[in-house]
């Protein structure tokens, strides 16, 4: 591990103290670890991943109050072209059918986007909110509009690429070839976090490539038919948005329309960090994540 945290695992063997469910509702898979109680931090996914891309933080975050991670698909906000109720509602009752509200809601990127609408949408039934490496509003206008040849634009070219690979599927593959899968997957991290190199092989392989849905290109799809509302300012409940400094689909460069768009939100920036704040810097995540809760409690 390196003197600054980067890539640290927090918990030993945190892959045996995450349960896998059934969504009592459509049967999809959710994450949960830690008691049953109240309120849970509800953890919402990317754009290509399921709720396992946060298991290597859940055990820590658990010892806060219980975590569950759904995964979740396009069909929930199929047709997103109401108003915020009507948008919003399927995906509000497929999430309390497995945490009664109010949440502590937590959204990684895609996730973040859709933690803005439901904050619009549903306010009361939120205590508070975290958006981690969150494309409010800036990357959701680049996936609108034409790619552009900085560094933001590559990033993105890689993500929509990526996101047609794992619209195919990932068949599981014999033992022999999870070593040069890994190193594949490694190469591909390279457009969106600071050190692949450093990342450890078990958050690789069981967090990131357990995480590659068969959504990608659906999502990307969604991300560009999501409703403007989403960028009106908002200030019925108290947001933290948590910044990579490195993050090319996030740049700094997007923080003042994010604070446009949160006007009493608080920004915390982290230094060494691309666009998984959660396993590039996970301590620092945790404690934005638990420290942020803890004042609202």
């Amino acid at each position: 591990m390196s003197e600054d945290g980067y890539g640290e695992v927090l918990t030993d063997e945190w892959w045996k103290r995450v349960g896998r469910l059934d969504h009592p509702v459509d049967g999809s898979r959710l994450y949960r670890s830690g008691d049953s109680g109240d309120p849970a931090f509800l953890l919402l996914h990317g754009i290509g991943n399921s709720g396992a891309v946060f298991s290597p933080l859940m055990p820590s975050l658990a010892e806060h109050g219980p975590v569950i991670a759904p995964t979740m698909s396009p069909e929930l906000l199929a047709g997103p072209t109401g108003g915020p109720t009507e948008t919003m509602t399927p995906l509000v009752d497929w999430l309390a059918a497995v945490a009664p509200p109010p949440w502590r809601l937590v959204g990684h990127s895609m996730g973040g986007v859709l933690t803005g609408l439901i904050l619009r949408s549903h306010p009361e039934l939120v205590r508070g909110a975290v958006m981690l490496n969150a494309p409010l509003p800036g990357v959701l206008d680049r996936i609108r509009g034409r790619d552009t040849v900085d560094r933001t634009g590559r990033a993105l070219l890689f993500m929509k690429l990526l996101s047609r690979v794992t619209a195919i599927g990932r068949p599981r593959l014999p033992g022999f070839l999870r070593g040069p899968e890994l190193a594949i997957v490694r190469n591909a991290l390279r457009g969106f976090v600071v050190a692949p190199g450093e990342l450890d092989t078990r958050t690789i392989a069981r967090a990131i490539l357990r995480s590659r849905t068969t959504d990608g290109d659906d999502f990307l799809r969604l991300a560009r038919e999501m409703p403007d509302w989403e960028r009106d300012p908002f200030v019925e409940r108290p947001v933290r948005i948590v910044l990579g400094m490195d993050d090319p689909l996030v740049p700094l460069d997007d923080v003042p329309a994010v604070a446009d768009a949160y006007p009493d939100g608080e920004i915390v920036t982290l230094e060494r960090c691309g666009h998984f704040a959660h396993l590039e810097q996970p301590r620092r995540s945790r404690d934005a994540i638990v420290d942020f809760f803890a004042a609202l409690d």
